[in-house]
């Protein structure tokens, strides 16, 4: 007697299914092509959000509209001035003379270090470099690097352009896109976006005022103290004050190097210095700058610049902060639903005993 044939099974796809996958697949291929457009449009919305707050300020005056643009305009075009009529020259030109002095750097940070131990050790291993013997090479490479610059300088203004026109026609858009959520989650946004954009403007200008007390302070700080390279240094401080934490270590190492150069007095005097500014910064200035809407700890911020930096690179590492910092936010009005009925609550009461101030202020 023959066996019973085995049971076949047969699946079928049809030509629906189909077209959803080949239209999700070219949905996807879309997004990674245009991630570096979405970089720079979100990065634009950063930036004027915190630009919007003067548009705001010009029509509690009771001016038009396009007059508080006008006043955005004119200060990024002064901003665009000073960078191209001042910054970029005087940073290219330390640059370039401080990769041409690579080689006396190395010798006059060799003569001031001890004879030998540990620390000449390290020192004289990090500068074992081709560069510093030869920096032919390296100075090729920065010249090549013109065209870097020049994309990098291109994006910048794209930026500073979209984000004039989020300030032109931004309320139009967001009630447009708004449209398509559903009724429900469009009451939950008119609560959060006001809060997260507060949020998140506040991360903006107390940035830039951070920054630009930190590069300012390292100008004046080396200029004094006949570091060369002063401005360039500067600028470095600034720019890497962004990175909490991280950038204090990247612009420290430099300063001090450079300073060594000079004396081994004037690079205590640059490690005593930066150190108090760190400080200060971290305990003064950051409370007062931020106020209390970035409550993010030490941990945090950490965590936070790491991922941020790992998906998106410098870009990513700098944004992610105001992100994470609208996190309460969003568990306030979106998740609270879905977790369990006292973790809100919970999560407040934390921030309470870390930051009494807020409610005191409240």
């Amino acid at each position: 007697m023959p066996e019973p044939a085995p049971p076949q099974t047969e699946i079928t796809i049809s030509w629906g299914t189909i077209l959803k996958i080949l239209v999700a697949i070219l949905l996807t291929w879309l997004a990674v092509e245009l991630l570096p457009i979405g970089e720079l449009v979100f990065v634009a919305i950063l930036l004027a959000l915190p630009l919007w707050r003067i548009v705001l300020w010009a029509r509690r005056r009771g001016w038009p509209k396009w007059v508080g643009i006008t006043i955005c305009t004119v200060l990024l075009l002064a901003i665009v001035a000073i960078l191209a009529g001042a910054l970029i020259p005087t940073i290219t030109g330390q640059i370039g003379a401080l990769i041409t002095k690579l080689p006396t750097v190395r010798e006059e940070l060799l003569k001031k270090l001890p004879e030998s131990g540990p620390l000449r050790d390290s020192v004289n291993s990090l500068l074992e470099s081709a560069s510093f013997s030869d920096p032919g090479p390296l100075l090729k490479r920065f010249v090549a690097w013109g065209a870097l610059a020049l994309k990098s300088i291109t994006q910048f203004l794209i930026i500073l352009t979209l984000a004039l026109y989020f300030l032109a026609d931004g309320e139009r858009i967001y009630q447009w896109l708004l449209a398509f959520l559903p009724k429900n989650h469009r009451r939950k946004m008119a609560i959060a976006a006001p809060e997260i954009a507060d949020v998140v403007s506040q991360y903006m200008v107390g940035q830039l005022i951070t920054s630009s007390i930190s590069g300012v302070y390292s100008f004046i700080v080396l200029q004094l103290l006949h570091v060369p390279s002063a401005a360039l240094l500067g600028v470095l401080a600034g720019v890497l004050d962004v990175l909490p934490v991280i950038g204090f270590f990247v612009s420290f190492i430099p300063a001090v190097a450079l300073a060594l150069t000079v004396s081994p007095l004037t690079a205590g005097l640059v490690t005593l210095l930066y150190i108090a500014y760190n400080v200060v910064e971290n305990y003064f200035i950051v409370p007062k700058v931020y106020g209390n809407q970035l409550k993010l700890s030490t941990l945090t911020v950490l965590i936070a610049c790491m991922a941020g930096g790992l998906v998106g690179g410098v870009i990513g590492a700098i944004v992610i902060l105001p992100v994470i910092a609208s996190y309460p936010i969003i568990e306030r009005i979106w998740l609270q639903p879905h977790l369990e009925p006292d973790t809100v609550a919970k999560h407040e009461e934390i921030e309470e005993k870390e930051h009494p101030e807020s409610q005191a202020a409240s």
